[in-house]
């Protein structure tokens, strides 16, 4: 009995080792296989650019194999907004009878001045306010039974949902970007959004993971920061006639209150036929400089001046045309970032409007951004601009531009964009930019100045005019 005791106690701890045994062989196959998974790298992150890219071909794609469905064409044509289209009233006026014709002695009885006549004719613009309905009630956002050709408060509030889905300035009105994206087809939209991607692969190289991104036909510029986008604002580009070019650039410095000299292009088809017509710059707070010397705008016969010679500088200020802040590059165009005295642009849809140079709609979130890393806070920055004084501060790392022309984009929520060509022939991509010294204004004078009104030239005024113009950019 007692043996039988033993041998059953030896059983019970044999089995109790066995099972610690093959508890940590388990276990431990266990903890290893955890081990292994947790020891697996994570997919690493797809890059900004290359996302976007991504989103805009599976956004293609799904306008491709989208049922096709009627699309109502609206044309190219007149604005067409709240009033308009219906029926309009015409009025004939009242029929006189000239009473130097009046025979008192005549057996007819005298003939009354017929009536005004009002006349309800229906407007040459009903049918353009039609078609605009008709696609409205296509894509959905406005009822079939609300279909009309009288531009009233619900076509209005249609216009405008359209506007806000396409990311358009709301304005309820019927413009040519407007109508643009009305008349494009999903065909046409995926061509767009296709072509965008292939311009970012092509490109995704060379954008780094901090930048500042201008697209020229959203007319936008993004601040890019460790890959990710920090903000997007509206922006002003260069009209057709002075397309702001494709550059690959660095921004090495802000300017606090900067001046402002007149560009070549701007001085030569601008500015100079004013002030040869009327005597005048046209330019609030401006210092005209005649071969490097200050002049009174009313002594100089400047029909008979080079504009090699003349150099128009603003001083800074709320008049100031680059308004509070400039964003200096290194290319040798005169092309840069700046405010503006004028954010009526902005609104618009269509912002190609500049002689070349990138005007941003919020200047001053661009610069307390960049001006971080320099030591200057915003508080600091809001004293310098308090001082009215011009201060340039050079960043401690210049920060990478890169310029583009992506007809579609991707907003932070996913949702895509298309953007029409601002040009008919979209700048080429220009290499990347190294840092140059900026070029004169125009070569030297070749028409001399009456000497009656502008004394012998020194060899000081020389240098002078053959001196690099520091400021000499275009806006």
């Amino acid at each position: 009995m007692l043996y039988d005791r033993h041998l059953l106690i030896g059983r019970y701890a044999a089995a109790g080792i066995a099972g610690c045994l093959i508890g940590a062989l388990v276990g431990g196959a266990a903890m290893a296989g955890t081990a292994t998974t947790r020891a697996t790298p994570a997919a690493p992150p797809v890059p900004l650019v290359q996302s976007w890219a991504l989103r805009l071909e599976q956004r293609a794609s799904d306008l491709q194999n989208a049922p096709k469905v009627t699309a109502t064409r609206v044309g190219f044509g007149a604005v067409v907004k709240k009033g308009d289209g219906g029926f309009i009233e015409t009025v004939a006026p009242a029929l006189e009878v000239p009473t130097d014709v009046v025979d008192e002695a005549s057996p007819y009885p005298t003939v009354d001045a017929a009536p005004p006549v009002v006349f309800r004719i229906r407007s040459p613009l009903a049918d353009r306010v039609g078609k605009v309905a008709r696609r409205l009630i296509e894509l959905g956002h406005l009822p079939p039974d609300q279909w009309t050709d009288s531009f009233e408060d619900p076509l209005e509030n249609a216009v405008r949902a359209f506007q806000i889905v396409e990311g358009l300035q709301p304005d309820g009105k019927v413009g040519e970007v407007t109508r643009q994206a009305l008349d494009r087809t999903p065909a046409q939209a995926a061509a767009m959004m296709q072509r965008a991607a292939t311009a970012m692969r092509a490109q995704q190289a060379s954008i780094p993971d901090t930048a500042v991104l201008v697209n020229l036909p959203s007319q936008t510029v993004t601040y890019i920061e460790h890959g990710r986008p920090v903000f997007t604002m509206r922006a002003v580009v260069g009209r057709p006639s002075r397309k702001t070019p494709l550059l690959q650039d660095k921004i090495t410095s802000v300017t606090i209150n900067p001046t402002w000299t007149v560009p070549p292009t701007v001085l030569n088809e601008d500015k100079l036929p004013v002030l040869r017509k009327k005597g005048t710059t046209g330019i609030k707070n401006a210092v005209v400089y005649l071969d490097g010397t200050e002049v009174a705008t009313e002594t100089v016969n400047w029909w008979a001046v080079d504009p090699g010679r003349i150099r128009i500088v603003q001083k800074p200020g709320d008049d100031n045309a680059l308004g509070r802040f400039r964003f200096n590059l290194t290319n040798g165009d005169g092309i840069f970032l700046h405010g503006t005295n004028d954010p009526r642009l902005f609104s618009r849809d269509m912002r190609a409007a500049s002689s070349g140079c990138v005007r941003l709609e919020d200047a001053r979130m661009m610069a307390n951004t960049l001006l971080t890393p320099a030591k200057l806070s915003p508080t600091a920055v809001a004293q310098q601009l308090d001082t009215g004084e011009t201060k340039t501060v050079r960043l401690p790392n210049a920060i990478p531009v890169r310029f583009v022309y992506w007809n579609a984009s991707v907003d932070t929520d996913g949702t895509v964009r298309v953007h029409p060509d601002i040009y008919e022939d979209a700048p080429g991509q220009s290499p990347a930019a190294a840092p140059s010294k900026p070029r004169p204004m125009t070569k030297p004078a070749v028409l001399p100045v009456p000497p009656a009104q502008v004394g012998p030239v020194s060899s000081a005024t020389v240098r002078n005019l053959v001196a690099p113009t520091v400021n000499a950019t275009r806006m």
